[in-house]
C-alpha cells in the first residue's frame, strides 16, 4: 500500500472569520503533531458482538500506519497520539466497564493502539453553569446575506440551524391563480456551482417562555455540532478562561459501570504522546462523510479566542511546523470503503 498524506474531505474554499480579543491568559498545552481518531461506533454497535468491531479496527490499521509514517513536523521527531470517542450522548448502556474492556482488547488484538478515550456527552455537559457546547454555540457567526435578500430567516441562536448559503425560496403568492416563482439555493463563496448545506445544530425542548437556564439544560445537540466541539477540543482551541474546556485524566486502572462516572478524557496509555495536537485526522466509516461536511461548515463559522489561535500559530512557527491559519484546514479525514 502506498502511504499518502491524509487530506480533508472537502477542498472547497470557505470564508473564515476571526476577531481580536484581549485579556485572555492562554495556558500552553503539551501538543502532539497529529491526533488520530481510530474509528467510530454508535453505542449499539459496541453492544452487538465482537466481529463488527474487530473488522472495523482491522480496516483502520493500514491507514493508521500510513498516517503515522507520513507526518511532517519540521525539525522535531513526530509526536502522534490516538483517541477514541465513546458515543454516550444519544444512547447509554449500563455495562460501561464491559464495553470499555472489550473495545480496548479488540483494538489491541487488531494492532490499533488507543491512547485516550473521551465521552461525547462531555462535549455537551453542563456543570456549575458551564456548558462546553455553549462555548461554541455562543461563538457561531453567520455570514451576512446578500443585499437582495428578504432577511426572513431567523438567526441561528433562535433556530438552531446554520447555513453555508442562501436557502431556496418561493415568492409570496399574492393570488391563488399565480404560479410559484422558485429560486435555487446559493452557496456563499461558491466556485462555479453551489453545494448548499443547512445544518441542524440543536433542538430546544423547553416549553415556550422558559428561562435561559432551563432552555440550555434541556437542549439536545446534534451529532455534527458535538463532532465540531470534539475537533476543537482535540486541536487545543476550545478554552474556558485560557484553560482547556475538557481536561485529560490518567486512568486509575478501574472502569466504572456508569458512563457518567467516567472522566471527560481518559489517558489509557501511560506512554502516550499529548492528547491535544496541531492537527487532527479521523478514520471512520464512509457513512460519516455527511456529518463531517457539516462539521467543517460549523467550524468555519466559529469565532475562536484570538489569543488562543495566535498562541498555537506562534508555537508552530517557532518549531518550523506548517500550520494552516484556517482551523478547518487542520482537520483531515479518511473514510473507510464499504460498510462496517
Amino acid at each position: 500500500m502506498t502511504a499518502v498524506t491524509p487530506t480533508r474531505a472537502s477542498s472547497t474554499p470557505a470564508r473564515v472569520f476571526s476577531e481580536r480579543n484581549q485579556g485572555t491568559t492562554v495556558q500552553n498545552l503539551p501538543l502532539s503533531h497529529l491526533s488520530i481518531e481510530v474509528g467510530h461506533f454508535y453505542m449499539d454497535d459496541l453492544e452487538n458482538g465482537e466481529a463488527p468491531i474487530r473488522r472495523q479496527f482491522e480496516r483502520v490499521k493500514p491507514w493508521l500506519d500510513a498516517a503515522m509514517a507520513t507526518v511532517v513536523c519540521g525539525e522535531e521527531k513526530p509526536r502522534i497520539s490516538t483517541c477514541f470517542l465513546i458515543d454516550d450522548y444519544f444512547q447509554r448502556w449500563p455495562d460501561a466497564s464491559e464495553i470499555m474492556e472489550k473495545l480496548l482488547r479488540l483494538a489491541r488484538e487488531s494492532g490499533v493502539a488507543i491512547d485516550y478515550v473521551a465521552r461525547e456527552s462531555s462535549c455537551a455537559r453542563r456543570l456549575d453553569g458551564f456548558g462546553v457546547a455553549e462555548l461554541v454555540a455562543r461563538r457561531i457567526l453567520e455570514e451576512p446575506e446578500p443585499e437582495n435578500s428578504t432577511g426572513g430567516r431567523p438567526p441561528t441562536a433562535h433556530t438552531g440551524w446554520l447555513s453555508n448559503g442562501r436557502p431556496p425560496r418561493e415568492a409570496t403568492v399574492l393570488n391563488v391563480m399565480e404560479a410559484h416563482d422558485w429560486e435555487a439555493a446559493s452557496e456563499y463563496g461558491k466556485r462555479n456551482h453551489s453545494i448548499f448545506l443547512d445544518v441542524e445544530l440543536w433542538k430546544d425542548r423547553a416549553e415556550p417562555g422558559a428561562d435561559e437556564e432551563e432552555v440550555l439544560s434541556q437542549r439536545l445537540y446534534s451529532c455534527p455540532f458535538l463532532a465540531a466541539v470534539w475537533q476543537l477540543v482535540r486541536l487545543g482551541l476550545l478554552r474556558k478562561d485560557g484553560a482547556p474546556a475538557l481536561e485529560v485524566t490518567d486512568w486509575d486502572g478501574h472502569w466504572r459501570d456508569e458512563w457518567s462516572q467516567f472522566p471527560d478524557i481518559v489517558k489509557v496509555n501511560p506512554q502516550a504522546k499529548p492528547f491535544y495536537a496541531y492537527r487532527s485526522l479521523s478514520i471512520m466509516p464512509q457513512h460519516f462523510l455527511g456529518i463531517e461536511h457539516a462539521v467543517r461548515t460549523i467550524i468555519d463559522h466559529v469565532l475562536l479566542d484570538q489569543p488562543v489561535v495566535e498562541s498555537l500559530l506562534l508555537r508552530a512557527q517557532d518549531k518550523k511546523i506548517i500550520l494552516p491559519s484556517a482551523v478547518a484546514d487542520r482537520i483531515s479525514h479518511h473514510f473507510l470503503e464499504g460498510g462496517q
